[in-house]
């Protein structure tokens, strides 16, 4: 259920978790890219997960400061929030739903080394904490989600439609991701083994389920407002 608080007592409270969401996204990236381990991906920004990942750090830590401090910029706030917030509920889904089962399996008979645990600790953070507080931080005090509408939830897939044509492009131009044996950074969009209209079907059927998703959500925000008036979560940074 989605529930309108009034703004006025929820400046620490954004500010809190701003400022987690920043820390985490920090500590999962840097966990993810295996400096712990000891060794450097390289391609590390071929996959979607580290690139919302980076979008999310990159906007709480840089983009949102200067959103709020300015006046003129602050209309622009609710917009881009929900689109950085849909951006990153993408990766927890895809990965709860269509690579977690792949990801036990690698795992299973792994043993109990550093490596494990560094492994389990960033696929926690990237994949769940960080999504899950940017959800929070966007419920609770990004302000101005009145203004949300339907054209919303079509802006934000231009964050996927990028991705997904970047990605394709650098397959046929730079061949295999390092470390693997396939240029595809996900097996769902691999066009050597699934074909390319199987591969299109996917991801038609992927972006209709985010645009669905985002209405519903635009739809239900806009229901709580009208049942329980305008008033809404504010963040001071």
């Amino acid at each position: 259920m989605l529930v309108v608080i009034p703004h006025t007592p929820y400046g620490r409270l954004g500010a809190l978790l701003s400022a987690l969401i920043v820390v985490a996204a920090m500590i999962g990236l840097t966990m993810h890219k295996d400096f712990y381990a000891g060794i450097r991906r390289r391609d590390f920004y071929a996959y979607y997960t580290n690139l919302s990942n980076l979008l999310v750090l990159l906007y709480y830590a840089l983009a949102a400061p200067q959103l709020y401090a300015r006046a003129k910029l602050r209309a622009l706030i609710p917009h881009v929030e929900f689109a950085v917030m849909m951006s990153i509920l993408l990766t927890h889904c895809v990965f709860h739903l269509l690579l977690l089962p792949n990801v036990w399996k690698g795992v299973k008979g792994m043993a109990r080394t550093r490596e494990y645990f560094i492994l389990f600790a960033d696929n926690l953070i990237i994949h769940y904490l960080v999504p899950w507080l940017v959800i929070l931080y966007w419920l609770l005090c990004s302000p101005g989600k009145a203004a949300l509408g339907p054209c919303d939830a079509a802006y934000w897939l231009s964050v996927p439609l990028l991705y997904l044509g970047a990605v394709l492009l650098r397959a046929r131009l730079m061949g295999n991701i390092a470390e693997t044996q396939s240029p595809y950074p996900y097996p769902f969009l691999d066009v050597r083994s699934r074909g390319a209209a199987r591969v299109a079907l996917t991801c038609l059927m992927l972006l209709a389920v985010c645009l669905l998703v985002g209405l519903a959500i635009v739809a239900a925000l806009r229901t709580a407002f009208a049942l329980f008036g305008a008033g809404h979560g504010f963040v001071l940074i």
